[in-house]
């Protein structure tokens, strides 16, 4: 184990931790000496603050905004292409249901014109004629 070199006594410790005869004495004088004096009591004015130094943050946030959206759509070119034939099919298929639709219509129509002559040739062969 290596021990230490000669360390200091105390009071060799305590020569080099002295202070100078008078030195708090005349230290409020010396302070006050290295301070400028004060020439007026007024305020110094606010520095003014430029128009882009305020929009700056706001104009960074909508760059970043539209950089994210140029970037999502680099990466999904064929999103749009994909949104128009899902719409043209549903245009189709809606377009093939009002078909079907109005066909459906048309048949239940003749139907029920042949329904009615058919229940009026029941009722009449129902009822006892007077002849």
């Amino acid at each position: 184990m290596n021990k230490q070199p000669h360390l200091p006594t105390p009071d060799e410790s305590r020569r080099h931790y002295r202070v100078p005869e008078g030195y708090f004495d005349s230290l409020e004088e010396r302070i006050m000496a290295h301070l400028p004096e004060e020439t007026s009591a007024e305020e110094p004015a606010a520095p003014s603050v430029s128009l882009w130094t305020r929009l700056r943050p706001i104009a960074y946030l909508a760059a970043m905004f539209v950089t994210m959206n140029l970037i999502f759509r680099a990466f999904s070119p064929h999103a749009s292409q994909e949104k128009a034939t899902v719409t043209a099919q549903a245009e189709q298929s809606s377009e093939d249901d009002y078909a079907t639709y109005y066909a459906d219509y048309g048949e239940r129509m003749t139907a029920v014109a042949g329904y009615d002559s058919y229940y009026d040739q029941l009722l009449s062969d129902l009822t006892p004629s007077t002849r």
